[in-house]
């Protein structure tokens, strides 16, 4: 079996950091293949000499490394990736600003084809205790703090005192932190990072489950179909037996709102409908 691809989230506040620490890692891989998925590009500073492939929502880089844009689904866009012909050696998301990275960072248990690897977060040491007592984005600049596998204190040339940021960032977060300038870190310290997975126990964090359903009459296609549009179902895919073609297979693929149904080959009586859900909650009920 194939060993599942690192999974790793970058995040910190807006102007922490964050790109300058994609664009090192995207000129410096190490040898490895990485999948970087942003929310645009136009902040991304790739040598052009890299730039292999440039097609719409996707960067080739001729290191083997490919930058993607985030569509409207994160969660598309990474089964697409893992779904795709070529094979990466980890995906990294850079997350938004003002977004939860140990809440992205649970889509490395989305599928067995992932693990998650860890969340980096960018702290601007010129302002993030600002950031942290205003009202009005504090919550969200201590939450990511707070979410991180380890702390990259960026711009440490620009802080009035760092004993004190130190201090602070004790008292807010666990992680380990690297500091910096330019977020100018080795990034092979960035990964591997992930201490709550490490144990085999579920993050208290995690909001995504898995549901398994068997059937052994025929299902009813639109009912079945109104689950899979349901928005808190990711994923889902199975062999089902519906009650318009009760002699044949159908294979039911499912990402989103999009739904793939093909015909499978003749029924066998001694079989069961069987599909597999992911999502944040259970959502089937009778079909």
């Amino acid at each position: 079996m194939t060993a599942p691809i690192p999974f790793t989230v970058i995040g910190g506040f807006l102007g922490a950091g964050k790109t300058t620490l994609l664009n090192q890692l995207l000129a410096d891989t190490a040898g490895r293949r990485f999948a970087v998925l942003v929310n645009d590009f136009g902040a991304l500073d790739i040598d052009g000499k890299l730039i292999a492939k440039h097609g719409g929502d996707t960067i080739a880089l001729a290191n083997g490394c490919v930058c993607c844009t985030i569509g409207d689904s994160l969660v598309e866009t990474v089964l697409k990736l893992l779904d795709g012909p070529q094979r990466f050696d980890h995906i990294v998301v850079e997350a938004s600003g003002v977004a939860d990275p140990g809440r992205i960072a649970d889509l490395g248990v989305l599928d067995e084809r992932l693990v998650r690897d860890g969340v980096v977060v960018v702290v601007d040491a010129a302002n993030v205790r600002e950031r942290a007592a205003d009202r009005r984005v504090g919550d969200t600049v201590l939450r990511q703090l707070q979410a991180a596998d380890l702390i990259v204190l960026n711009k440490v040339d620009l802080a009035e005192d760092l004993a004190v940021l130190r201090c602070f960032l004790s008292t807010h977060a666990t992680a380990p932190v690297l500091e910096g300038s330019h977020c100018a870190v080795p990034s092979d310290l960035l990964f591997g990072l992930d201490r709550r997975g490490a144990s085999g126990k579920p993050s208290p964090a995690n909001s995504f489950r898995s549901w398994s359903y068997s059937w052994p009459e025929p299902v009813d296609r639109a009912a079945l179909l109104d689950v899979l549009q349901d928005a808190t179902v990711l994923r889902g895919k199975g062999i089902v037996r519906f009650r318009d073609s009760p002699d044949r297979r159908s294979v039911v693929h499912q990402v989103g709102k999009r739904v793939d149904i093909t015909d499978g080959g003749p029924w066998s009586d001694t079989d069961e409908s069987q599909l597999v859900l992911l999502g944040v909650r259970p959502v089937l009920g009778s079909l």
